[in-house]
């Protein structure tokens, strides 16, 4: 009985960072400047850079252990473990848009840029699990 408030306090506390997070992370994109180039829309099966360059994969590394680390996944992820034939726009696709039903991962698509989940495809495939 005494298990249900403990677990409450913790969903709470998860749900108060995550918010703080995220109002952090889209202040930037909210303050009236205007879109950095990179922002301009893609077609998600097409990467405005080259996934192996060794700068990009940092950059979605850093990325994924400051968000997706904290919040699900962990420190070195086992990401697409036994999932072969994913292609690079299916992940993107998944960062952006959520798991649809399929996994419980929520849509990111409203708090990185293109670029930031590109920037996370170049990482996730760097780990070699797809």
């Amino acid at each position: 009985m005494n298990e249900l408030p403990a677990r409450f306090s913790r969903l709470a506390a998860m749900l108060l960072v995550a918010t703080t997070t995220l109002m952090a992370l889209t202040a930037p994109a909210t303050s009236g400047g205007t879109s950095p180039e990179t922002d301009q829309p893609t077609a998600s099966g097409e990467p405005p850079f080259d996934l192996a360059d060794p700068k990009r994969i940092k950059a979605g590394e850093e990325t994924f252990n400051a968000t997706c680390a904290s919040y699900c996944h962990g420190q070195n992820p086992t990401l697409f473990i036994d999932r072969t034939g994913l292609s690079e726009e299916y992940v993107y696709d998944t960062i952006r848009d959520g798991g649809k039903g399929a996994t419980p991962m929520p849509p990111w698509g409203d708090v990185f840029t293109q670029e930031e989940i590109w920037e996370l495809v170049a990482y996730i495939k760097s780990l070699g699990s797809w």
